[in-house]
């Protein structure tokens, strides 16, 4: 088993030594230094399962130290327990505000040292292997969208290249109108089941080469609804997103789309996002009942029906990446 490493940061020798002892025969590795730059200077070349920190030194003072540590990304993560003489309130509130994870008052009981150390330990290890399993779910739900929305393009008979390009022209619109690099991923990854609820279309409704007849639309259109119903029972963020989208990706900024009528910001701005990446991939790409319309002619149809279907922030936006728009086209050609 891996002996914990323990980076003791303290202006005083004679207050570091008795720590260390006390943490040696507790059976941790200790390494010190005397002030918060050797401290990231230590940082940056070894590991480093745990910072105690004093508050009050020359230079560099604890709070300050830890704030450093948390903005970085290699010591983000890594338990910082603060020791000092300061026992007023507003000390100890700063302390955990800016992510310590204890805070140990001088002077130091080094018989309880151990367990108070021990104890931020298992409570950290506990939070990276929860943060590990959330992860490898989401990496689960992520492939299972991935395969879903492959299966909807194989069954509508589309080359299959149709979600990848929906999905990066949403993304660069997100990216287009300031949308956070979280989102933007969020955004990428739930848009490939815009079209989900086209799994419960009829193979004579959904395969049809011709127009379709009133009838025949009316059921097509209850494809939002469908996949809106398949995808409204997960609570995570990334499965309401893919709820969203698949159920709004069919309104329109006039309010005369469906299936509920919503318009202008009543849809939601994800949604309104995959509309216009939709339509587009739509209207430049084969389909058995037509043939493919160059980028400007679909462009022309965009900028025609902005302020109608489209919202006419996002159509600005659209033009503006158009460069960008053909480049995602190109690299995702049909088969």
């Amino acid at each position: 088993m891996k002996v914990p490493m323990v980076l003791i940061v303290d202006d005083e020798p004679f207050l570091r030594l008795p720590m260390r002892n006390a943490l040696q025969a507790e059976g941790f590795q200790v390494h010190e230094v005397d002030d918060g730059l050797a401290a990231l200077t230590f940082l940056r070349n070894y590991p480093c399962d745990l910072i105690i920190s004093d508050v009050m030194m020359p230079g560099m003072d604890g709070f300050t130290l830890c704030r450093i540590l948390r903005n970085q990304e290699f010591t983000r993560d890594i338990p910082i327990v603060i020791t000092t003489s300061l026992e007023d309130v507003d000390s100890i509130e700063l302390a955990y505000q800016i992510g310590v994870a204890d805070f140990i008052t001088k002077p130091v009981n080094w018989h309880l040292l151990g367990y108070r150390i021990r104890y931020v330990l298992r409570a950290s290890n506990t939070a990276k292997a929860f943060v590990s399993q959330e992860w490898e779910l989401l990496c689960a739900r992520l492939e299972i969208i991935r395969r879903l929305g492959r299966a909807v393009e194989y069954r509508d008979n589309e080359s299959g290249a149709h979600v990848q390009r929906m999905s990066h022209y949403a993304a660069l619109l997100g990216k287009q109108v300031g949308l956070s690099e979280e989102e933007q991923q969020l955004l990428l990854e739930a848009s490939a089941l815009h079209d989900v609820g086209k799994i419960g279309i009829p193979d004579s409704i959904l395969l049809k080469p011709g127009k379709l007849t009133e009838q025949e639309f009316a059921v097509m259109k209850t494809h939002t609804v469908l996949g809106g119903e398949l995808l409204d029972r997960d609570p995570s963020l990334l499965m309401r997103t893919c709820h969203d989208i698949a159920l709004t990706h069919h309104e329109r900024w006039d309010g005369h789309g469906y299936p509920r009528g919503l318009a202008g910001t009543e849809i939601p701005l994800l949604g309104r996002i995959s509309t216009l990446a939709d339509v587009f991939d739509a209207l430049t790409s084969k389909r058995p009942y037509k043939e493919p319309w160059c980028v400007e002619d679909a462009v022309n149809e965009i900028c025609n029906q902005s302020g109608t279907i489209f919202d006419p922030s996002l159509v600005e936006a659209f033009v503006a990446v158009l460069p960008e728009i053909r480049a995602i086209k190109e690299s995702f050609p049909d088969h």
